[in-house]
C-alpha cells in the first residue's frame, strides 16, 4: 500500500513537491525515477507490507528498462500468478507482489489484469513507445485522479494534493460537480470540484500517448443479472468457499493484521473467519478493535464485545464523540474536495488508534452492497407491490399525509423512511431509488444553485443504465457504482492513509461478487436484507448476534449539530460565505429552522454545506 503520482513531463522538483505530498501514505520509504529522454515521470512513497526488503521499493523497471512502474496496492493472488509466469519462462529478482504485476503488464498488458485479484492504482510508463497506462481495480477500492495538462501533457496521482503540486492545471470550480456532491454528498466519478482535473473510473484503464486523445476504456464491471436459482443451503455451499478464501487472501502480509468489528453481522463473520485462519496458521490471536458512542441508538459496542469473546480476540474500544469534528478541515484538506460523509471522521480516529497496534486492518465494507443489506432495497422490493393500489388512495391520500410524518434526529429512522417511502414509491424505480439516495434532490439543488431546470440525478442516469431491470438487481449495480466507491471507498482509503494503516475488504473480492451477482434476486432476498450472508454467518456465529438489528457505523450528527456543533453552524453558514460558492441563502435558511424546530432531520445536509464552506477557506488560503 502506498502513494503514487508523475507525469509525462515533469520538471523533478516537481516530482519531488509531489512525492512529499504522500509521504503520509508511505512512511516507510520512497522512490523518484524519471525517464531522461522524454521527461516523463514517477513517485512512489512506501507502506511495506508484503516483501519488507529493498526488493520491494519502486517506481520498478523491467530487466530491460523498457517499462517503469509505480504502483499502490496488493495484489492477492501474486503467489499463483508468480508460479504461471515462472512456468512461462520469467525468472523473478524479489519476492515482492509489485514485480509480479510489472512481469504480468510487461507481457500482456492491460489484458493481464484479468488474471488480477487484489486492489490497485497503477501507472505502468513504456520508454520505447512514450506511452502511459494507468489502471485502477475492478471495484474502485484504491484512487487514481489526472488531469489532462496545457500541450498535451498528463499528470496523475493518488490524492489531490498531490497532483495540485504539478503546473498547469485548471482548479476552476466545476458547477456540475458542485450540483453533485449536492445531491450525494460526494463528487461521483469521472468528475471532481475541479473542471481540470477527473478520477479514473473504477474497473478502467487509461492509455496516453503523444500527439493522440487520451483513451479511457472499462476492462471490468459488477453484473447484477441474476438467474441462477439454488437453494439456500445450496448457495451457502457454494460461496462459503469463496469467502474462505477471500478473507485468507486478504490475510496475506508480512506486517501484523487486525479487524475492525462493529456489532453488525458483516465484520462479524470477517472476525470470525480471520480468528479460524488464525488458528489454522497457529498464529496469535485476532486484534479487533471498535468505537463506541455515548447516544444509545448509535453505541454498538456491546455486541461488538460479545462478537470479540466469542472468537478470543484481543479486543480495543474507542470512544467517539464531538470533538471529532475539530478534525473537519483536516479531512477536507485529505481529499482535497469536499466530501460530507461524517463518518470519515470516525475512520479516521479508528484508524490511527489502530496504527498502534497494526498496519493492515480487514473492514466490512461491501456487504450491504452485495448481499443486499440496504433497508432501501426492501423499500424497492415492496414499492412493486405499492403500486398495485388505486391511484386515488396512492397519490392522492398516501402521498400528501406522508408530508406530515415527523421524524427523529436521534437514530431512529422510521418515520422518515416510511415518509420518503410514501412520497417516492408511485415513481418511476429510477427516479425513485434515486429520491431516497440522494440528499439534496434536484428541486432543491436547482433553487441552491439558482437553474432554472432541476440538474440531472447522478444516480437515476447510473440506475436506468443498469443491465437488469430486475429492482433488486437494479438497486444493487447502481449503489455497487455510486454509494460504494465514490462514498465507502473513498474516505476509507483517505482516512486510513492519513495513518499509514491499510485496510483490506474481502466482500469485494471480485470472484465472491461475480459468483453473488448470478444469483437470482428471490434467492438474494429470500428471507430479507443479507439473506446469504446471515446464513453463511449462521455457521459460524450464535443466533443472537445474528437477530441484532442493523444500524450502521455513523456519528450522531443530529444531536452533535444540536449541541455541540452548534456554534460551528452559526459562525460559518452565513449568506455571504454561500454566496461566495454562488448558493443562494434562503433554501438555506428554511433549511436550518426546519432542523432546529425539529421538523426534519436535515443533519447530513447542513454538515455536507459545513463542509463546503470549510473547503472554500480552505482553498483560498491555498
Amino acid at each position: 500500500m502506498c502513494g503514487i503520482a508523475g507525469s509525462t513531463d515533469a520538471a523533478p522538483e516537481v516530482l519531488t513537491a509531489m512525492q512529499a505530498c504522500l509521504s503520509h501514505r508511505g512512511p516507510d520509504g520512497s522512490g523518484l525515477w524519471r525517464d531522461p529522454t522524454s521527461g516523463a515521470g514517477l513517485v512512489h512513497t512506501r507502506l511495506a507490507i508484503i516483501d519488507l526488503s529493498p526488493g520491494g521499493a519502486q517506481p520498478q523497471l523491467s530487466e530491460d528498462g523498457r517499462f517503469a512502474l509505480t504502483y499502490n496496492g496488493e495484489i492477492f493472488n501474486y503467489r499463483p500468478l508468480r508460479a504461471a509466469l515462472e512456468a512461462g519462462g520469467e525468472r523473478f529478482r524479489t519476492e515482492s507482489d509489485t514485480e509480479v504485476l510489472l512481469r504480468l503488464l510487461q507481457r500482456q498488458g492491460a489484458a493481464g489484469l484479468d488474471r488480477v485479484v487484489g486492489m490497485f492504482a497503477f501507472a505502468l510508463w513504456d520508454r520505447e513507445r512514450h506511452e502511459l497506462l494507468l489502471g485502477r481495480d475492478r471495484l474502485g477500492i484504491k484512487p487514481l485522479l489526472y488531469a489532462a495538462l496545457p500541450g498535451g501533457d498528463l499528470a496523475f496521482a493518488s490524492e489531490m494534493a498531490a497532483l495540485r503540486r504539478h503546473p498547469g492545471l485548471d482548479l476552476a470550480l466545476d458547477r456540475v460537480a458542485l450540483s453533485e456532491y449536492l445531491a450525494c454528498l460526494y463528487v461521483p466519478a469521472p468528475r471532481t470540484i475541479h473542471r481540470g482535473i477527473r478520477k479514473l473510473p473504477p474497473g478502467h484503464v487509461l492509455r496516453w500517448a503523444p500527439q493522440r486523445p487520451i483513451a479511457i476504456e472499462r476492462y471490468w464491471q459488477p453484473a447484477f443479472t441474476g438467474g441462477r436459482e439454488l437453494g439456500l443451503d445450496d448457495a451457502v455451499e457454494e460461496l462459503m468457499p469463496l469467502l474462505r478464501r477471500a478473507i485468507a487472501d486478504h490475510m496475506v502480509a508480512d506486517v501484523p493484521v487486525g479487524c475492525f468489528l462493529s456489532g453488525g453481522v458483516d465484520s462479524a463473520v470477517i472476525a470470525a473467519l480471520m480468528a479460524e485462519e488464525l488458528r489454522q496458521r497457529g498464529g496469535t490471536a485476532l486484534s479487533t478493535f471498535t468505537m463506541g458512542f455515548d447516544e444509545a441508538a448509535y453505541d454498538e459496542s456491546e455486541p461488538a464485545r460479545e462478537v470479540a469473546a466469542r472468537i478470543g480476540s484481543r479486543h480495543t474500544e474507542l470512544r467517539a464523540g464531538a470533538h471529532l469534528a475539530d478534525r473537519a478541515m483536516a479531512m477536507v484538506a485529505r481529499f482535497g474536495e469536499p466530501f460530507g460523509n461524517p463518518t470519515a471522521l470516525l475512520v479516521e480516529e479508528l484508524s490511527r488508534q489502530a496504527r498502534e497496534h497494526v498496519t493492515v486492518a480487514l473492514v466490512g465494507d461491501g456487504g450491504d452492497e452485495v448481499f443486499a443489506g440496504y433497508p432501501r432495497y426492501r423499500g424497492g422490493l415492496l414499492a412493486q407491490r405499492y403500486r398495485r393500489l388505486p391511484a386515488m388512495l396512492r397519490d392522492g391520500v398516501a402521498a400528501p399525509l406522508a408530508a406530515f410524518i415527523p421524524e427523529s434526529s436521534r437514530g431512529l429512522h422510521g418515520l422518515r423512511r416510511a415518509r420518503e417511502f410514501l412520497q417516492g414509491a408511485g415513481a418511476p424505480d429510477a427516479e425513485m431509488y434515486a429520491g431516497w439516495v440522494e440528499y439534496f434532490t434536484t428541486e432543491e439543488r436547482a433553487a441552491l444553485l439558482g437553474e432554472s431546470a432541476p440538474p440531472r440525478s447522478p444516480i437515476a442516469a447510473l440506475y436506468r443504465a443498469a443491465p437488469s431491470a430486475a429492482p433488486l438487481d437494479a438497486m444493487q449495480q447502481t449503489d455497487l457504482l455510486s454509494f460504494l466507491p465514490g462514498n465507502l471507498l473513498a474516505y476509507g482509503d483517505a482516512m486510513s492513509m492519513a495513518h499509514g494503516l491499510e485496510l483490506r475488504l474481502p466482500f469485494l473480492d471480485h470472484r465472491l461478487v461475480e459468483a453473488v451477482g448470478r444469483l437470482s434476486p428471490a434467492l438474494r432476498f429470500a428471507r430479507g436484507q443479507k439473506t446469504l450472508l446471515k446464513a453463511l454467518a449462521a455457521r459460524l456465529l450464535p443466533p443472537a448476534i445474528l437477530r441484532r438489528p442493523k444500524r450502521g457505523f455513523n456519528p450522531p450528527m443530529g444531536v452533535w449539530l444540536r449541541r455541540d456543533l452548534a456554534p460551528l453552524v452559526a459562525e460559518r453558514l452565513k449568506p455571504h460565505r454561500l454566496a461566495a460558492l454562488g448558493i443562494a441563502w434562503e433554501p438555506v435558511e428554511r433549511l436550518l429552522a426546519e432542523h432546529r424546530r425539529g421538523l426534519r432531520d436535515h443533519a447530513l445536509k447542513i454538515w455536507a454545506l459545513l463542509v463546503l464552506d470549510l473547503w472554500h477557506a480552505h482553498e483560498q488560503a491555498a
